[in-house]
C-alpha cells in the first residue's frame, strides 16, 4: 500500500539513523517553547480593556508580532538551525533515490516495451487499422505503441508493490515477534518456559521461537495485501489515511 513511504524510511535511516531522531527532537523541544509561548502572548493585555492585544492588531502586525514571539522563545538558533538543515538534507538525498530507483524501473519497463511493441503491432495493428478506417490508419503504430508502454510501466509498479508488501511483511511480523519477546522478557514469563524451547538468558539471535511468530505473521500480511490489492479496507482508509496523503506526497515528489 505504502511502497514509497516503505522505501523512503529505509532510505532515511541510512541516511540519518540515529541523528535523524535526535535533529526531530531538538525541532519539537524548539517548536513546543514556541507554542507555549504564543499561548502565553494570547493572553496578554497590556492596556487593560480586557481585550487581548492580539485581537486588537491588523494581520501584518499579528504576522510580525507573532515571528518576534517565536524568535524571542528560541533559546538555541544555531541548534533549531543545525536540525532543520539536516533534516533537508536527509529528505533531499531520500527523494533522489527515490527518483533513481523509480527512474531505473522505468527503464526496464520501457525496454521491455520496445521489445513487445513490435510483434503486438504485427498481431493487433491489421484488426485496428480495420476499426480505425484508412483516414486514422497512421495512428495505430502510435496507439499500440504508448499503450504497449503504459501496461510495461503499470506492470513495473505493481511489482515494486509486491516487492514492498513481502518486504513490509516481514519487517512488521519481526517487530511484534520482537515486542513480544521484550514483554514476556521484562514480566519473566520466559523464565517459566522449559529450556528446550528457550534458552537462558533469551538470545534472539539464537533462538528460532520468534521466527516462528514473525514468518506467519508476514505471511498473513503479504496474502492480505495482494488479496486487497494493495488498497485499505474501512475503517482502515480513514485511521491510515494520514499516511496515504504522506505516500502520495512522495509519489508526486518522486514522479514529477
Amino acid at each position: 500500500v505504502y511502497f514509497t513511504s516503505i522505501a523512503a524510511i529505509e532510505a532515511a535511516r541510512q541516511f540519518g539513523g540515529a541523528d535523524m531522531w535526535e535533529h526531530l527532537r531538538i525541532c519539537w523541544e524548539e517548536g513546543s517553547q514556541v507554542a507555549a509561548a504564543s499561548v502565553e502572548d494570547d493572553k496578554v493585555d497590556a492596556n487593560k480593556n480586557n481585550i487581548p492585544d492580539v485581537e486588537e492588531m491588523s494581520t501584518n502586525e499579528l504576522i510580525n508580532h507573532k515571528a518576534m514571539v517565536a524568535m524571542k522563545a528560541v533559546k538555541d538558533p544555531h541548534r533549531l538551525q543545525q536540525a532543520i538543515i539536516s533534516l533537508m538534507q536527509v529528505y533531499l538525498a531520500v527523494i533522489a533515490i527515490l527518483k533513481v530507483k523509480f527512474a531505473k524501473t522505468v527503464a526496464i519497463a520501457l525496454g521491455i516495451a520496445e521489445n513487445l511493441s513490435l510483434p503486438i503491432t504485427r498481431m493487433l495493428g491489421p484488426l485496428l487499422c480495420s476499426v480505425m478506417g484508412p483516414d486514422l490508419n497512421h495512428w495505430v503504430p502510435t496507439i499500440i505503441d504508448t499503450t504497449v508502454k503504459f501496461i510495461a510501466v503499470w506492470f513495473a509498479t505493481y511489482l515494486q508493490s509486491i516487492i514492498s508488501a513481502f518486504y513490509s511483511g516481514l519487517k512488521g511480523g519481526k517487530m511484534v515477534a520482537e515486542g513480544i519477546f521484550n514483554i514476556f522478557t521484562e514480566r519473566g514469563w520466559l523464565e517459566k518456559f522449559p529450556d528446550c524451547l528457550v534458552s537462558k538468558p533469551f538470545d534472539p539471535d539464537k533462538s528460532y521461537l520468534d521466527e516462528c511468530i514473525q514468518y506467519p505473521l508476514a505471511a498473513v500480511g503479504f496474502y492480505m495485501q495482494i488479496t486487497r490489492g494493495f488498497t485499505l479496507d474501512f475503517p482502515w482508509n480513514l485511521i491510515c489515511l494520514p499516511l496515504t496523503i504522506v505516500e502520495w506526497f512522495l509519489r508526486f515528489q518522486v514522479y514529477t
